[in-house]
């Protein structure tokens, strides 16, 4: 929803035939032995001089496109239940069921789309390992995955010819290798290096501290690890897992964070209590437990009441219960923390009026507890993932080679990012799991030789399916729209986004072109707003697609396609039984509207434009069709704001009211006739529009000039319309002085 989709750009479609092209020519090779097979001595020096050509370039700007290629299951079976296989005996584009080869790494890494190193096996074969879907650089050099003198088990080995027409092994699924310990007895005797058990725990831990020191937070897990390996004590096993515990948090892996926090140690009282209970508190907090966060901070603060961190994270956890609990945020703190690089908001996901049901026909949706009111606030979510792509020209772009998709953003790094933690936070991951995935068949294997099974190829489905994108702050994107109000209109466009995420509980809300609640965001925060009145138990729906003017129903649900689902409300009801000439006249009536109001959108010839738009809303039914005429809502709009401006408020409010009848409103806003009086009401909220706000600032206006005693009510009106596609209210000063 909302992403920057290019699979129909030329140059897309270019790649995509260039990368099929080279797969159909490796895959004429299937199912062949290899017998011309490089040194290890010549693959290593080859290795090496393309690594050092990379490291002295600077490819900054350049677009990195990650591929995901034809689907194939993870392997869920042991290692004890797989034959050895080497690597000469291996066939090209073929996996190699049943079978695990062990693999010493020979060379430091490399890094492009994939992390890439030099390995050879038992019989001295070497060829090229690639490694797939590995954590950022910046999070975990490469240098920290691929090691030289490391030793691995692959799980099913996928052996293929490389575009440049060398063989490399591939490994898409992160749980298919194996990293084994120096000391591991499978590793054969000739590989063995110095035993760990060479050092103390202290000297690791030590150098842990010293890596820690310099935010190297993989060296320094890896460092604690052997600490635990090599503790003598129960307080020297306690330390190093309190140590690593903070690895785990800032690696992201909360829930081993957690983990190694509450490890049962055979140990009386200890002094590192009061770091296991500040470990133990930050790793449920990273979890989303917030009650439990605060109930560990409020043990540690009374049996350590001078602990000063323990305080302020006291007081954090006591914040967001209380978002948790009411939905009551701090919006100008949201938008400050907004401003940073990535805008993580550290906010907890207020959820109370909503609850997950199923929905015939639909799967499983959203729906409201109780009735609620337009306006109001039905979900403020905290993302589950999150990748931000920020500037102009994202440098990023994700290609799928089984469905021809393509797109630019932080999509490619999402991805990563879900795999990563549904490995390393598995039950954390498995209400990710659980979401729509389409026909994709799931693994029924959780778990396998102690590690979660992650099938790489589900998890791109998944997010394909249900992620967003997603403005650096909804005010910002509006904002932008408002400002420039010659060219604002926004009939026939859709906006996307470069950053993407997956918000858990907002994936379940379905899809309606007619909705009932619309969602804006602040920084990885996403807010649900009910944008009308809605009854106890109804579902909540709102557009995947927002719909389009001047479009047939065969275009509108070729936009539902990747889902797999016909929409059939109201609206598309409508298009499917509207004749054709119908919306050819109005694509006609349009040219001419577009002449009468001139390129500004004003009413440069009113009455004709009036006239237009009357004989384009003959084209509708009479009755008995659909309350909203997508085509009608803006040009009205735009006359009634251009009324307003020479001052003729009694044709503004009955352009406005026409405008919102269009969008399926039922409102009353007239001026004092006769013996009536002036009356503002809106009886039914109908769609909102990013324009709605400004169509109500105008009726504010209007009743500056007629009934100065509605204008509060066409002001509270503003400000629910605002607060609707913003997300707050508190901003709205900012975009309408002249209401405030």
């Amino acid at each position: 929803m909302d992403t920057r989709d290019v699979s129909e750009r030329d140059d897309s479609k270019m790649h995509l035939e260039s990368i099929r092209r080279v797969t159909n020519q490796a895959l004429q090779r299937k199912g062949q032995k290899v017998h011309d097979h490089a040194s290890p001595e010549e693959m290593i020096s080859q290795f090496m001089m393309v690594r050092r050509a990379m490291q002295s370039s600077h490819a900054g700007g350049s677009l990195i496109t990650s591929q995901v290629p034809l689907p194939y299951p993870a392997c869920s079976r042991s290692f004890t239940d797989l034959a050895a296989i080497n690597i000469s005996d291996m066939r090209l584009e073929t996996h190699h069921r049943g079978n695990k080869t062990l693999l010493r790494v020979c060379t430091p890494a490399n890094r492009m789309t994939a992390v890439m190193a030099i390995v050879e096996d038992e019989q001295g074969t070497a060829t090229l390992l690639q490694l797939y879907f590995q954590p950022e650089e910046t999070e975990m050099p490469a240098e920290c995955i691929l090691q030289p003198g490391r030793v691995c088990l692959v799980k099913e080995p996928f052996f293929k010819r490389s575009t440049d027409g060398t063989y490399s092994i591939r490994v898409d699924h992160v749980s298919d290798i194996i990293w084994l310990d120096n000391d591991d007895e499978k590793i054969p005797e000739a590989w063995r290096g110095p035993s760990i058990m060479s050092k103390t725990s202290h000297s690791f831990r030590s150098q842990g501290n010293d890596a820690v020191g310099l935010a190297n937070w993989a060296e320094a897990h890896d460092l604690y690890s052997s600490a635990i390996s090599t503790a003598q004590t129960a307080e020297e096993t306690r330390l190093a897992y309190l140590n690593r515990s903070l690895t785990n948090l800032r690696l992201d892996r909360p829930e081993k964070a957690l983990s190694d926090a509450v490890v049962e140690i055979n140990a009386d009282s200890s002094p590192s209590e009061e770091k296991r209970l500040f470990r133990e508190a930050r790793a449920l907090y990273e979890l989303g437990n917030i009650e439990c966060s605060h109930a560990s901070l409020q043990k540690l603060v009374s049996l350590f009441p001078d602990n000063q961190a323990g305080k302020k994270e006291l007081d954090r956890t006591t914040a967001r219960l209380r978002e948790q609990q009411t939905g009551e945020y701090d919006f100008h703190r949201m938008y400050k923390q907004s401003k940073a690089t990535p805008p993580l908001i550290d906010c907890a996901t207020y959820s109370e009026l909503v609850e997950v049901r199923a929905s015939p026909g639909r799967g499983r949706g959203l729906f409201v507890k109780k009735a609620v009111s337009a306006g109001q606030l039905l979900l403020c979510e905290k993302a589950f993932a999150y990748a931000f792509a920020g500037g102009s020209e994202p440098t990023a772009g994700l290609m799928n080679m089984a469905t021809g998709k393509a797109s630019v953003g932080g999509q490619a790094r999402l991805l990563t990012q879900l795999i990563q933690k549904a490995y390393h936070n598995p039950k954390l991951s498995s209400a990710f799991k659980d979401l729509h995935h389409g026909d994709y068949t799931a693994c029924s294997v959780a778990e396998c030789d102690g590690r979660p099974v992650v099938d790489t190829f589900l998890v791109e489905r998944i997010m394909a399916l249900n992620m967003f994108g997603a403005p650096r702050t909804s005010f910002e994107s509006i904002s932008a729209i408002m400002k420039d109000k010659d060219t604002g209109d926004e009939t026939g466009k859709e906006t996307k986004f470069a950053t993407a995420g997956i918000w858990l509980l907002a994936s379940r809300i379905n899809h309606s072109c007619v909705s009932n609640c619309r969602r804006s965001f602040i920084g990885d925060m996403l807010i649900v707003r009910a944008t009308k009145d809605i009854a106890a138990g109804t579902e909540l729906v709102f557009s995947y697609h927002p719909p389009q003017e001047y479009q047939t129903y065969e275009e509108t649900q070729a936009k539902f396609s990747n889902w797999g689902f016909t929409c059939d409300c109201e609206l598309c009801q409508a298009k499917k039984n509207a004749k054709s000439s119908a919306l050819k006249r109005r694509i006609e009536l349009s040219m001419e509207l577009s002449k009468a109001m001139g390129r500004s959108g004003g009413a440069r010839n009113a009455k004709k434009a009036e006239q237009v738009l009357q004989r384009m809303a003959e084209t509708y039914p009479a009755a008995g069709g659909c309350s909203i005429k997508l085509e009608l809502w803006d040009p009205y709009f735009a006359l009634g704001g251009a009324f307003v401006l020479a001052g003729d408020p009694v044709a503004s409010l009955g352009m406005l009211v026409k405008g919102f009848e269009a969008l399926g409103f039922d409102m009353v806003a007239r001026a004092s006739i006769g013996g009536e009086k002036a009356k503002l009401e809106v009886r039914r909220w109908g769609q909102v529009r990013n324009w709605t706000p400004f169509a109500f600032c105008n009726l504010f206006k209007a009743f500056e000039m007629l009934a100065p005693e509605l204008c509060g009510l066409a002001k509270a009106y503003f400000e629910t319309a605002f607060t609707m596609i913003v997300g707050d209210p508190t901003r709205a000063r900012e975009l309408f002085p002249e209401l405030y």
